[in-house]
């Protein structure tokens, strides 16, 4: 088995799912050959097709119709909750998943007892557009929030020189506090696409260890500093905080909860999803999705054919040539977020407070998030589990 570093980003879904501990990563993936058997389950996980080898694989057999109402492309939770909403009407719905298992980024491997996420960070709870689409949808999930054990906040703010506060406002003067809110209501009604977080925040509060704890925020949510965070997306961020407030929550078992309630719509309602169905191009007809071929030949139609696996490659899909000059000029246009998440298991626990804790002003980590403090469950008996989020400085990761 070989790996390719130029695709290879280090998301560790290959080492995670080993079943015979042959892989190793230190940014980029490593495969021990002797130790390794050729079972073929570390390129059927990895996003990026960045391992290839000699390794016999049966392909899957599928019972796929020839014809859907709706195809989509990827079973992450965005191609999951479009088609439960189509599946719940009545539609003919055909989900095709590259990968092995459902869910995308929006999901979790189990690692040595460990439900590690392969990259669902949003903001939960029956609040958050996520909880209140599957409210319309008629799921139930369970949650586990703040106020079920007894947190008054969503994060604490430790700085580098050990001063360490229980919120955002208790660590501002409150002129400063009632500035920074003030900035960020006005922000919603202007257009600050333009505008970097940094000088829209400076032009309202003159604060070091404000702007501090604002880019530590940014690059949490984003993995992006508040010099390139555009104005605009970070009042989004501190609005979705808002209204999320103390009922800031989890979903007991991990974000695959979601994903297999979903799973379960789409499937009762006649849906069908299938794993390891890579789409090769979005067929056309006169300029208009006509359905999918796969790369193993296989043609597909449907009325309407909806991607939800990356805007570069939809580009590939559809053929550059058959959009508008002006998105695909957009498209390239685009600059990739450089930025990481370490995942660690702890015999004891970080901190305590809160379930995030903001690092403004360290050298390489913007904020740490310990989902076992809501959920213990998505690690093992007596351990915790931290998601250490960090943008990326250097070429070597």
């Amino acid at each position: 088995m070989k790996v390719d570093k130029d695709k290879c980003t280090g998301c560790a879904y290959c080492l995670l799912s080993c079943p015979v501990g042959a892989i190793t990563s230190d940014g980029w993936t490593t495969i021990d050959e002797e130790r390794c058997t050729l079972c073929g389950l570390c390129p059927s996980v990895c996003p990026n097709d960045a391992i290839a080898g000699d390794f016999l694989v049966e392909e899957p057999r599928h019972d796929r119709q020839p014809a859907y109402d709706a195809v989509i492309i990827g079973s992450g939770i965005g191609g999951l909750m479009t088609a439960a909403a189509l599946a719940k009407e009545s539609r003919r719905v055909g989900v095709l998943e590259k990968l092995s298992f459902v869910g995308g980024r929006y999901t979790e491997i189990d690692h040595q007892g460990y439900a590690v996420t392969t990259g669902a960070w949003t903001s939960l709870g029956p609040k958050s557009n996520i909880g209140e689409f599957l409210e319309e949808l008629g799921i139930e999930v369970d949650y586990v929030g703040l106020r079920d054990k007894g947190y008054h906040q969503q994060f604490t703010v430790r700085f580098k020189d050990g001063r360490d506060f229980p919120s955002l406002q208790a660590m501002l003067p409150r002129q400063d506090w009632r500035a920074y809110v003030r900035a960020l209501v006005r922000g919603r009604r202007l257009d600050l696409q333009e505008a970097s977080t940094r000088d829209y925040i400076e032009e309202h509060v003159d604060n070091d260890d404000l702007i501090a704890a604002v880019n530590a925020i940014a690059a949490t949510a984003s993995g992006v500093d508040i010099d390139r965070f555009p104005a605009s997306e970070y009042i989004v961020v501190a609005r979705d905080s808002a209204r999320a407030g103390l009922d800031f929550s989890v979903t007991v078992g991990g974000v695959r909860t979601l994903i297999q309630a979903l799973e379960r719509v789409i499937r009762a309602h006649g849906g069908q999803i299938f794993t390891q169905a890579q789409v090769a191009r979005i067929l056309l007809d006169r300029g208009v999705a006509s359905g999918v071929e796969l790369t193993n030949g296989d043609q597909i139609e449907a009325d309407t054919v909806i991607h939800n696996g990356g805007i570069g490659r939809f580009v590939k899909l559809v053929g550059p040539e058959n959009l508008p000059s002006e998105y695909v000029s957009r498209v390239e246009e685009l600059v990739p977020v450089d930025c990481a998440a370490l995942i660690l298991g702890t015999a004891e626990p970080l901190y305590t407070d809160a379930p995030i804790l903001m690092t403004p002003g360290t050298d390489r980590v913007a904020g740490i998030f310990d989902p076992t403090l809501l959920d213990p469950s998505v690690a093992p008996p007596g351990k915790h589990m931290y998601d250490v989020f960090l943008p990326l400085y250097s070429e070597d990761r």
